[in-house]
């Protein structure tokens, strides 16, 4: 870590310390159905306010940590975790540090009992501005959380322990596409440190665990309904109740050859979810999903990946189905429009083709 990074770090660990209590709990709350980046940073805060602050953290979240790989992580991991539900209601707020997201993202549940005090993340704040006594530290060129969180105790001197690390690097590399998508230069240097001190046969066992059969009748349904427009390959899920199939699934469509954009559409319960990634630079998936989405739901993310949801509550199956269609037709105007600046006078895709015959 240069002399610049270092001093940045120090003034802002020294600026939390003073957002946080003298003494007692701390929320340390990711987003709901966190990823590896929003639960190895939620750990790393945990021992930095055990260690630096002695302060007892709580990991606190709505949802579940379905996918397969994320759930062989958890088996690894030393701290506890609770849900709003499961915990008493206490007499008095307790300061929450926002971990990968923010009290203003659509994507976090805030418990009432729970006082923002500070937020760390690496996602684009849409022009938020800080409030007031809330210490922010939101750097969108990072690509990963898990990244600014291990900067935070190495500058403590504070070294992670190998289940730690072992969760760090895997958070790292699947936030990073196994550092091919959006990885700084400090994202590789946190991660090359971080192997020689992780369980690498316990990082091979995360990254290899076992699938259910669920996960191949998804993968069924979602080759059977992919489309091709262009360089565009997207598809749908009739339902689903594990929302982590849907990034997978973008992610795994992504890699179909001469495709440079891809998104994956699914029913859950009340809302549609959306998937979508990009090869391009430059490609701000995030501000495109926002925009066909529009008051409908949700969304955002960062130039190469983005995620959102639109709300269905009160519709019926057919106009479900209509809301589907119009907002798979509004992202791929969006997408082609911006291709097309990209690609000048070159031909125009000629309509949607199915995947496989």
């Amino acid at each position: 870590m240069n002399e610049t990074l270092k001093r940045r770090v120090l003034k802002s660990m020294e600026e939390l310390r003073g957002v946080l209590p003298k003494r007692g709990r701390v929320l340390l709350i990711p987003h709901d159905h966190p990823d590896p980046d929003a639960l190895a940073s939620a750990a790393g805060l945990h021992l930095l306010l055990q260690k630096r602050f002695g302060l007892q953290g709580i990991i606190l979240f709505t949802g579940t940590t379905d996918r397969a790989e994320n759930q062989e992580m958890m088996r690894h991991f030393r701290y506890r975790w609770v849900s709003p539900a499961a915990m008493k209601t206490p007499r008095r707020p307790i300061p929450a540090i926002f971990i990968d997201t923010a009290p203003w993202s659509a994507n976090v549940t805030i418990p009432t009992f729970a006082k923002p005090v500070a937020v760390v993340d690496h996602h684009p704040t849409r022009g938020q501005r800080r409030k007031d006594g809330l210490f922010t530290d939101i750097r969108k060129g990072a690509g990963a959380t898990a990244t600014m969180v291990y900067q935070y105790l190495t500058v403590a001197e504070i070294s992670p322990p190998p289940w730690l690390a072992t969760i760090f690097t895997y958070a790292i590399l699947t936030e990073t596409l196994d550092l091919s998508r959006e990885c700084t230069d400090e994202d590789l240097r946190a991660y090359t440190d971080l192997l020689g001190r992780a369980n690498l046969r316990t990082l091979g066992r995360i990254r290899h665990a076992p699938l259910s059969r669920d996960y191949f009748a998804h993968l069924k349904e979602a080759t059977r309904e992919a489309r091709v427009f262009g360089r565009v390959a997207f598809t749908h899920l009739t339902e689903v109740s594990q929302s982590a199939i849907v990034a997978e699934l973008a992610d795994l469509l992504l890699r179909l050859e001469r495709i440079t954009w891809s998104f994956c559409t699914a029913w859950s319960q009340d809302r549609l979810l959306v998937s979508m990634r990009s090869a391009a630079s430059g490609a701000d998936c995030g501000r495109l999903l926002r925009k066909a989405i529009g008051t409908q739901g949700s969304g955002g993310g960062h130039r190469q990946m983005a995620a959102g949801f639109l709300s269905a509550t009160g519709l019926d199956t057919e106009q479900r189905e209509t809301m589907q269609r119009d907002f798979v037709a509004r992202l791929l105007k969006a997408v082609e429009r911006r291709s097309r600046r990209k690609r000048g006078a070159e031909e125009k895709p000629m309509g949607t083709q199915p995947l496989v015959n």
